[in-house]
């Protein structure tokens, strides 16, 4: 017989251990601050289920519980096996998980696209969402792979083009160029790559001479017309519209996106 949910206390730590897949712990100040000031509270209690061996594993709340146990205060939880994917648990739009978190316990659950993601962001230092952009296929300014992590849906896909994109990126960081891999430089950087006209040796290049030259930007259209200048710096006789080009292509695979999705 399933045992009866109850609510309990104990100041037992060694009574618990975290779930083997949930995400990493994080720093919360206010989480800590609060807990100071008022305790754990009995109203927000850690939800486990028994491990098999005399321990109870926990599912929802170990960051509750970290806190609790570096101030020495008591834990409230509730034992519940029912049989719920603790994915589906945090996947609501009220969960204080980020998309990094849903990446690394996916990683940690053995899931190899997500393994390869993690490698991908912490290798080129790029947002997570930027990272799941390229690998799953898309522009570096694309957020339609996050819902794909939430949901344990993410594959990697061709990396042509994300390899040409890191391959500016990493060469920004090298020069110390301080908005290297910001989401609005990295999806002008994808969106410019994809214009036929747009040769990157050539780019390359003139970043090695000239890129200190461009300027921070807000936005991925502002940081396109600085890559169009640096392109075209010297160049008095051949001068590409990348910018322009850049914004038709994006048009043009939007529309076939569409096509493919009616």
């Amino acid at each position: 017989m399933r045992e009866k949910p109850c609510l309990k206390v104990t100041k037992n730590y060694d009574l618990f251990e975290l779930h083997p897949f949930n995400r990493d712990l994080h720093k919360d100040a206010l989480l800590k601050t609060s807990m100071k000031e008022n305790g754990f509270m009995p109203s927000s209690p850690i939800h486990c289920v028994r491990n098999g061996n005399g321990k109870l594993k926990i599912i929802r709340g170990h960051h509750r519980f970290a806190n609790a146990k570096e101030l020495g205060l008591p834990v409230w939880y509730v034992i519940d096996e029912s049989n719920v994917d603790l994915f589906l648990l945090e996947g609501s739009s009220r969960s204080r998980w980020s998309v990094l978190d849903f990446a690394t316990a996916r990683a940690h659950a053995g899931d190899h696209h997500c393994e390869r993601l993690l490698d991908f962001q912490r290798k080129h230092h790029l947002t997570i969402g930027a990272a799941a952009a390229l690998l799953g296929g898309e522009g570096g300014g694309s957020n339609n792979k996050i819902n794909y992590l939430r949901t344990g849906t993410f594959e990697v896909g061709d990396m042509k083009h994300a390899l040409q994109v890191v391959r500016v990126t990493d060469r920004c960081r090298e020069l110390k160029i301080p908005f290297a891999t910001s989401r609005a430089f990295v999806a002008a950087i994808s969106s410019a790559i994809r214009v036929s006209e747009f040769d990157l040796d050539v780019f390359i290049h003139r970043l090695d001479l000239h890129g200190a030259q461009m300027k921070k930007r807000s936005t991925a259209g502002d940081y396109l017309e600085e890559i169009e200048a640096l392109y075209n710096y010297g160049a008095h006789k051949l001068r590409r519209p990348i910018a322009f080009r850049a914004r038709e292509v994006s048009r043009a695979r939007q529309l076939s996106f569409g096509a493919s999705n009616n």
